[in-house]
């Protein structure tokens, strides 16, 4: 009479052990091509964790050479899968970190600093946003969501270093300059979501495009297509610039998104963080944010964005403080190239 080597308990443990990853790797699949479909609210949501799909994606494949190696594991076909998945998000996401054309190093001249800090409205630390702006000693600033009282401080904190200042009747963006402006608006573009900041800034003797937007957080279906008529609206406007651009601000969407692709394909703007890596940029801790701490690294995004024209290079970009607000500030090193 022969006995199983293995009782019930054993065997049910080992099936677990090989469905827990089967059943990953087919939602990881699904999700990571869905991502090239995602038009719609709210499936566009899965679209902004092609990072986070990476790194689950070759964390299973090696769960999954790990479990053929001990032999609970038989059909190879699925660690090709796994492989598949694992290539499938890393071309979305190596690019970031390759060299670009735009790159420059060492080049002469002192560059163009832009900062975009969104402050976020519920932020009161004034002392800590100021000294995050003047530590970095930017040249143009946006900052989103100030209200009237926030605008009012800053302006009399940095009038020495960034004398020229505008803030948009709605929305909250607020533009500080070193440099004059030749003329600056809030416009709506025919009335397609939030203000946009539109100014021609004097740099050198000669006239840049300046552009600041924070289109709505896409959490429902009205504010997803307003975020998208925001976003058509201001690359329409671009689509008829001829002269050197900067488009900035927080965006509320990440490259991976293709209301992000068709924005980059339209206007033919390049992301300032090309060659310098995926720079999440939200969330961050804060007062006011009721996410767990140890969660928010896990979900960090880029949606906070710096898209420039032809006629620039980018010396550096990084991700700087967060003054107690939910974002990290962008700050980006610019080079203009002469005519």
């Amino acid at each position: 009479m022969s006995t199983s080597k293995f009782s019930p308990t054993d065997i049910m443990l080992q099936r677990i052990i090989v469905t827990i990853p089967i059943a990953t790797l087919i939602v990881l699949g699904l999700l990571s091509l869905l991502v090239y479909i995602a038009w719609f609210w709210p499936l566009e949501l899965i679209a902004h964790f092609r990072v986070q799909y990476l790194i689950l994606a070759v964390i299973l494949t090696i769960v999954l050479i790990v479990l053929r190696q001990i032999g609970q594991l038989k059909n190879k076909a699925l660690i090709i899968a796994a492989l598949l998945i694992v290539g499938l998000n890393a071309v979305d996401v190596i690019p970031w970190y390759l060299p670009h054309s735009q790159q420059v190093v060492g080049t002469p001249g002192k560059p163009i600093r832009v900062l975009s800090f969104n402050l976020n409205i519920q932020n009161n630390q004034d002392n800590k946003v100021v000294n995050l702006i003047q530590s970095n000693r930017p040249d143009l600033t946006l900052l989103a969501e100030v209200d009237a009282a926030k605008f009012k401080t800053l302006k009399n904190r940095l009038k020495d270093t960034l004398p020229y200042s505008f803030k948009s009747p709605g929305g909250g963006l607020v533009v500080f300059s070193r440099f004059p402006f030749a003329d600056i608006r809030a416009d709506r573009l025919n009335s397609q979501g939030n203000h946009n900041i539109i100014a021609n800034v004097i740099v050198n003797q000669q006239l840049i495009k300046f552009i600041g937007i924070h289109p709505l957080v896409p959490i429902n279906s009205n504010n997803f297509h307003r975020r998208n008529s925001q976003l058509a609206a201001v690359t329409n406007y671009i689509q008829q610039q001829n002269q050197p651009l900067i488009l900035v601000g927080d965006f509320n969407i990440t490259p991976w998104s293709p209301y992000y692709r068709q924005l980059i394909n339209k206007t033919k703007l390049y992301n300032t963080r090309l060659g310098f890596g995926i720079l999440p940029s939200w969330p961050r801790p804060a007062t006011h944010v009721r996410l767990p701490s140890w969660l928010i690294p896990l979900v960090n995004i880029p949606i906070d964005h710096c898209l420039v024209s032809q006629q620039f290079r980018v010396r550096q970009i990084y991700t700087g403080a967060n003054a107690n607000s939910d974002h990290a500030s962008l700050i980006i090193d610019l080079v203009l190239q002469t005519n």
